[in-house]
């Protein structure tokens, strides 16, 4: 048997089966190629490529392609890039443009492993989720942060840390926005607020003030001062706890000289970047002079 003559007729046969396949699938991409709408390309590069799917959609692509052939589809959708994203996409579009509200996350807590009793000890699964299931999770405020961080795992521009005192640290300057996090905490006590917020109530407590304060040292006692002493009635009460209606808040003006927060005992209604303190700190009692 001649193996050379063998050797040549393999090649030229799968030279000739790889030229016959080659030339069928450029055939078959041809026939079946999908057209590229160059305004779908051109938003995704204006995208800020995060895929955190705050815009409704599975990632940048899949909105890029909506917002570029769907005419219902709003330009403004892209939390995380803002109003300059979606101008851009509005012009790219031919969209009328619209605005982009600028949120960040707040965490309605501030109770510190200074300041809230501990009532076991959970040696679990590390996730709130998990902890929440047993009993509650181990903190004697069962409305409170566990501080076991599903909600920065959930993040995912990096704005949220377990800080030293146990609970939710949020960096307000990273934070875009986008409420990945408010599903991933299962006592629901993350709050998207419009960034210019000017007070913050962190707190979500819906007990008497003896049942909040046996538990934490800076629960809000439902007292309701801060509601009486509102000149914009921003904030109201639910039957349950305060809310805060910011729009209102905002549209007062610095007329307002925060008189909501005047009146807190524990300051848990507090400043943006002030921090709440146990009542007999924030008010200390008066002391009589010295004889």
């Amino acid at each position: 048997m001649d193996y050379t003559a063998v050797a040549i007729w393999g090649v030229v046969v799968f030279t000739l089966l790889g030229c016959f396949f080659g030339f069928a699938l450029a055939a078959t991409a041809r026939r079946f190629a999908l057209s590229i709408n160059p305004t779908v390309d051109r938003v995704r590069h204006v995208l800020p490529a995060a895929n955190c799917g705050a815009c409704g959609f599975a990632g940048c692509e899949a909105y890029a392609e909506a917002v570029a052939e769907e005419q219902d589809i709003a330009p403004n959708r892209c939390v995380p890039g803002g109003q300059a994203t979606g101008d851009l996409i509005a012009r790219i579009t031919g969209k009328a443009p619209a605005d982009v509200e600028d949120l960040v996350a707040v965490l309605r807590c501030h109770g510190t492993t200074a300041y809230v009793r501990e009532q076991a000890e959970y040696l679990g699964i590390r996730s709130c989720a998990a902890a929440a299931l047993v009993f509650g999770g181990p903190r004697a405020c069962k409305n409170g942060c566990l501080g076991l961080g599903d909600c920065v795992r959930a993040c995912p521009f990096d704005a949220m840390t377990i800080g030293d005192m146990g609970i939710v640290e949020i960096d307000a300057a990273k934070c875009t926005g986008c409420g990945l996090c408010l599903p991933a905490c299962p006592k629901k006590i993350l709050e998207l607020y419009p960034r210019s917020h000017r007070i913050e109530l962190a707190c979500v407590a819906r007990e008497k003030a003896v049942a909040v304060r046996a538990k934490c040292l800076v629960g809000c006692t439902t007292c309701q001062k801060c509601v009486a002493a509102c000149p914009a009635q921003a904030v109201a009460w639910n039957g349950l706890t305060v809310l805060i209606d910011h729009v209102k808040c905002l549209a007062y003006g610095p007329g307002c000289h925060e008189a909501c927060v005047e009146v807190c005992p524990t300051f848990v209604l507090h400043r943006t970047g002030q921090t709440p303190l146990p009542e007999e700190l924030a008010h200390p009692p008066e002391t009589s002079p010295p004889h």
